[in-house]
């Protein structure tokens, strides 16, 4: 048997005993507390709005609970706003940043080039450019990381929206301020949203989103890890590797689901005013403003009958409109109702928006009740 002297016992006391020490120094700097900050709501909205162009890379994590039905070839929509998703992002600039999504059995990323969008999905091999902008698209992942939502929620705020300031919280290591915003609106189905920043940069780092009356949100996003760190330029482009397939699409392929054909839209409906479309998207209309707007798009002959079914047999309530039928897919969030018209062949539109389901009843009746009147 062999015995150690006091004095080599003591030296690897010490060394146990730092090891320990340098184990437990996140924790405790977790624990700690976060001190407050000063910054008014006003100013630290502001800050968040100005943060775009600042650079950061980290881990998401995302949690969401829509409660959408299972809807043919929507799958990942389905997934991401159903679940947990996990992502790493690299963000250089609004011109040149990656998120790469985490999955099980394969990964799909996004890269932002200049005014190119390539996604990357490794299951298929396969990458692919998309030239040019993208006004209507369905969501993805990167989406989901809390600088791009958190901006883009704030912007849609109306300018009667009540802001407020939320306790300090300590996430990823930053000592992040907390916003609350609740919108005004009756007929929104938002009840609050949560935004935590640093105060400093106004970098968001988590999101929440409530529904109206609920104490759970239906959807959370937060870094786990995060630095200011601007990443190299070569690790936000994408290079191929031999043998991966690649293709193109431009904006004309990807928006064929609209009808595009310049309806001259109603000024009001459901109460709602019309606002401004962009050019691109002659086929879709929005009403309203804030978090009480609806998007109106008018479906392909063949496309409108198919949703109506998809949608019929994953469980969606049918409602009878004036001048028409639809089916109502309603979400804690989200409401989508799909309305035919009786005449012209049974056009259909599609209604969709955060708000309540009356609210696009009653703006599908207003359109399919002019379409009836009309000679």
């Amino acid at each position: 048997m062999r015995f150690l002297s006091p004095r080599v016992r003591w030296r690897w006391v010490v060394v146990v005993c730092g090891v320990a020490v340098l184990c437990a120094i996140p924790g405790i700097v977790a624990a700690l507390p976060v001190p407050g900050s000063p910054i008014t709501a006003a100013a630290l909205r502001a800050r968040i709005l100005a943060s775009g162009r600042l650079p950061y890379e980290g881990y998401v994590e995302s949690t969401a609970n829509f409660g959408l039905p299972s809807l043919p070839d929507l799958s990942d929509v389905s997934k991401l706003l159903d679940g947990t998703t996990e992502q790493y992002a690299w963000y250089r600039s609004p011109a040149h940043w990656r998120a790469d999504t985490l999955g099980t059995a394969a990964e799909n990323d996004v890269y932002q080039v200049c005014h190119h969008t390539y996604l990357w999905y490794q299951a298929g091999n396969l990458l692919t450019r998309v030239a040019g902008s993208q006004p209507v698209r369905l969501p993805r992942a990167a989406d989901l990381l809390p600088p791009a939502l958190a901006v883009r929620l704030l912007r849609l705020a109306a300018p009667a929206d009540h802001l407020s300031r939320l306790p300090s919280l300590r996430i990823a290591g930053v000592d992040a301020a907390g916003l609350r915003l609740v919108p005004v609106s009756p007929i929104t189905t938002v009840g609050a949203i949560e935004v935590w920043a640093d105060p400093a940069t106004g970098l968001p780092v988590a999101v929440k989103i409530y529904p109206r009356g609920a104490s759970q949100p239906v959807l959370a996003s937060s870094f786990l890890q995060f630095s200011y760190h601007r990443p190299a330029l070569t690790t936000v482009i994408p290079h191929p590797a031999p043998g991966v397939d690649q293709a193109t699409a431009r904006l004309s392929s990807l928006n064929g689901i609209l009808d595009g054909g310049g309806h001259p839209w109603p000024p009001e409906l459901g109460g709602l005013r019309l606002t401004a479309t962009p050019a691109a998207l002659d086929g879709v209309a929005f009403y309203g403003s804030g978090f009480a707007r609806l998007a109106l798009l008018p479906l392909p002959e063949r496309t409108g009958p198919q949703l109506v079914r998809a949608a019929t047999s994953a469980g969606a309530g049918a409602v009878t409109l004036p001048g028409g039928t639809g089916v109502l897919v309603q979400t804690p969030l989200l409401t989508v109702l799909l309305a035919s018209s009786q005449r012209f062949g049974g056009l259909t539109f599609l209604f969709a928006g955060p708000v309540t389901a009356a609210a696009l009843e009653h703006a599908a009746g207003d359109l399919l009740t002019l379409i009836a009147r009309a000679p």
